[in-house]
């Protein structure tokens, strides 16, 4: 085993680009335009988010995704390469692009409005073998589509799997079951967790998933974070960041999670950090476009 990938994390994910509209005055009526000054492309959310945050915090990170020949898979490359993750592409030359793209409207004193386009690549299934031996020996992978069989052979690798969830109304214990029994760490957001477990409250949300995966973390927002530690749900305190979008921020505070779990830290430790990581990110537009620094952590922060 190449001992260095001991202190490496890895993910699995489509990279997502993020196209945000801001300041626009209202949401357009059928042939209408509206308009705006404000446009930022970004990378978007999901595990990739997570990975770079990580990163930026200092962790060697490696990425197994899907990048065609067409141009938005150009303009995805041009992301990941100002970044300091390793990633590869298991691809078989796709024209259309396997690249997600949301275009994100948002407006004032309103939720956000979203426009999607969500590819059909099934690289995983595809590139299995070569996904598993390109991740096999790291110590975590981050992922939020179920890959039961990947996910099992990494396990018995060594490999922990931190999973996270996007919202369905399909979203329930049976649909997720094998996917939980090789899950580490999983960390739905409230919502999430309530329609899965068919809790009533969030620490009772915590408690059944306690019976299902080693270390749950139910990500409240503004409200910080549940985590099951010695039989008991924990809450661990959101820092006061001024707001402006909260979009990603769930991804940001899984890579603070990830960097701390990394580490070797107490889980509180790991879900603060995420705390600061993911309250950092919804200071700005975009998922990862707020800087994030271990050392700002640690000597502004912490309290761990």
């Amino acid at each position: 085993m190449d001992r260095t990938a001991l202190h490496e994390i890895g993910a699995i994910n489509l990279i997502t680009l993020d196209f945000i509209y801001s300041g626009l005055p209202k949401i357009p009526s059928l042939g209408e335009e509206v308009t705006t000054d404000n446009l930022l492309l970004a990378l978007g959310g999901g595990p990739v988010a997570a990975l770079v945050t990580a990163s930026r915090l200092g962790a060697k990170a490696r990425l197994a995704t899907c990048l065609g020949t067409d141009h938005i898979s150009a303009i995805a490359r041009s992301f990941l390469d100002r970044e300091p993750i390793a990633y590869s592409s298991f691809s078989r030359g796709e024209t259309k692009t396997p690249v997600n793209i949301s275009s994100v409207m948002t407006f004032e004193n309103k939720d956000r409005s979203f426009v999607s386009y969500f590819s059909d690549s099934d690289f995983c299934e595809v590139f299995e073998d070569e996904i598993y031996a390109y991740l096999r020996g790291l110590p975590f992978c981050i992922a939020s589509t179920p890959q039961d069989t990947l996910f099992r052979r990494l396990n018995q690798k060594g490999c922990r799997i931190i999973y996270d969830v996007g919202w369905s109304e399909d979203l329930s214990l049976r649909a997720l079951e094998s996917t939980l029994t090789q899950v580490y760490l999983f960390a739905p957001n409230e919502k999430e967790a309530l329609k899965i477990t068919g809790a009533e409250d969030p620490e009772e949300a915590l408690k059944i998933l306690a019976q299902h995966v080693p270390i749950p973390v139910i990500k409240l927002g503004k409200d910080g974070a549940l985590v099951w530690k010695d039989g008991r749900a924990v809450r661990v305190p959101a820092f006061d960041f001024p707001h402006i979008d909260s979009t990603g921020a769930g991804d940001a505070f899984l890579g603070g999670v990830s960097y701390g779990l990394l580490q070797g830290w107490d889980i509180l430790r790991c879900v603060e950090l995420g705390n600061y990581t993911g309250g950092k990110s919804a200071t700005t537009l975009g998922c990862v476009t707020a800087p994030v620094s271990l050392e700002e952590y640690m000597t502004k922060v912490c309290r761990v």
